[in-house]
């Protein structure tokens, strides 16, 4: 009986011993297998992101490169964020700003503020470009516009890009990009102020010597080539009177300061074209041009009637002057797409492309000899874009130089809304002003 108690007494711990190395080595070769599936999904994923599915030691390091390039793309994007001279704002759904960069922070006078996460309304208050981005999240389209931001520090103008982004990144939806323009509006303000005063004092000597010479010329008895001379004289300071008078138009025209508010009324285009190739019509009758007017009757714009009227004789004028006698001259006008678009089609000899882009700015001539010589000023066709411009619209130019040659100018003016006047910036001028003012027959080229 001791025997077998002490029997008894060994087997039961070694049984209990080998049961617990058992279930030692079966939860290690769990552990181990375990290890084993993770290393491989580990590699698995390795190899997939470096691109080598059979060597996840290659694929880990192509990850890392990978990594690496990223990461400096990145710090090189932001560093071109950083230092770029035109303000960048990303904003989200809700216009809270994601992304401000220093330059937008200084067009905007943010200072010292923090801006991240804020509405953009807090820091620039501005019904016209809250208007813009309001009008680019509609349509998913990019909207433009030139806006004027006022804060402590003074004034700042800026063209405002809004642009919806394609693809959300991230939490922003909207890029703003403004290009500040203070400083070149300032500038062309201080040229049209210099422009307008040197031919206000222009005017009057200029005037003495044309009325001298043709009292010389009317009253007085003369040598033929004393008389040539006088008569010389006349004509030049008359055309130095012409270029004056559309130097003081184009400078109101084009300086928004100095564009005074005038309640626009409703006016019919048929009217002021009708003014226009009346203007016209003793050029037209001497070079025995027929001016053909197709005109849509129920056409109505917002505007000053003699400023329109003034940019459709230019371009009437234009027709007659530079294309061939004995031609037609056709003035069309129609609604499209909201718009009045008023076109001036000529059989000359068409505008060859390099120039056609140059066309509307002041004194380019394409033969400058032959524009002297027929008494324009350079000026007329300057004239016509601004005049469409402060009136809402624009100005283009399609011509043809081949055997179907012939150019048609073209104004777009937007449709007047027949209900109560709205005041729209324009240049306060009208056809009784002194820069108005104009002898039958005579406009600008």
């Amino acid at each position: 009986m001791a025997q077998e108690a002490a029997a008894t007494d060994w087997f039961v711990p070694f049984v209990l011993a080998l049961a617990a190395a058992g279930a030692a080595v079966a939860f290690g070769a769990v552990v181990l297998w375990t290890r084993g599936a993770e290393r491989r999904r580990i590699s698995a994923a390795l190899g997939a992101l470096g691109g080598n599915d059979l060597d996840p030691v290659r694929g880990a390091r192509a990850a890392a490169g990978e990594a690496v390039r990223l990461d400096r793309a990145l710090a090189e994007l932001r560093a071109i964020v950083e230092t770029a001279p035109a303000g960048i704002i990303a904003l989200d759904a809700l216009d809270r700003i994601v992304t401000i960069n220093p330059a937008a922070k200084r067009i905007l006078d943010v200072g010292e503020r923090p801006a991240d996460g804020r509405l953009l309304v807090e820091l620039a208050r501005s019904p016209e470009l809250e208007s813009l981005i309001a009008g680019a999240r509609e349509t998913s389209r990019r909207a433009d516009a030139e806006i004027r931001f006022a804060s402590a520090a003074g004034t700042r103008i800026a063209r405002c890009a809004v642009v919806p982004l394609s693809r959300a990144v991230g939490s922003a939806g909207m890029l703003l990009v403004l290009e500040d323009r203070t400083e070149l509006r300032r500038l062309e303000s201080l040229r049209t102020e210099f422009v307008a005063n040197v031919s206000h004092e222009l005017r009057t000597p200029i005037t003495s010597i044309r009325g001298y010479a043709e009292t010389l010329v009317d009253s007085f008895t003369l040598e033929p080539d004393a008389a040539r001379f006088a008569r010389t004289i006349s004509r030049s300071a008359a055309r130095l009177g012409m270029i004056i008078d559309d130097l003081l138009l184009l400078s109101s025209l084009e300086d928004p300061d100095a564009r005074a508010e005038l309640d626009a009324s409703p006016v019919r285009v048929a009217a002021f074209v009708a003014e226009a190739v009346e203007q016209a019509s003793p050029m037209a009758a001497e070079k025995r041009v027929a001016v053909d007017v197709a005109v849509d009757h129920d056409l109505w714009v917002m505007g000053n009637a003699g400023l329109l009227a003034h940019a459709v004789a230019n371009l009437v004028t234009n027709a007659v002057k530079y294309g061939p006698a004995d031609a037609a001259v056709l003035v069309a006008a129609r609604a499209e797409s909201g718009s009045a678009v008023i076109e001036v089609s000529d059989r000359g000899p068409g505008i060859p492309e390099i120039h056609r882009t140059r066309l509307f700015e002041r004194f380019y001539r394409i033969d400058r000899a032959r524009s002297r010589d027929s008494g324009g000023t350079g000026l007329g066709l300057a004239i016509v874009k601004h005049v469409a411009v402060a009136h809402g619209g624009g100005a283009e130019i399609e011509s043809r130089t081949g055997t179907d040659h012939g150019s048609t100018f073209r104004i777009r003016i937007p449709l007047a809304e027949m209900g109560p006047n709205r005041v729209i910036p324009i240049a306060r001028a009208s056809p009784d002003s002194a820069t108005m003012s104009r002898p039958e027959g005579r406009q600008s080229a």
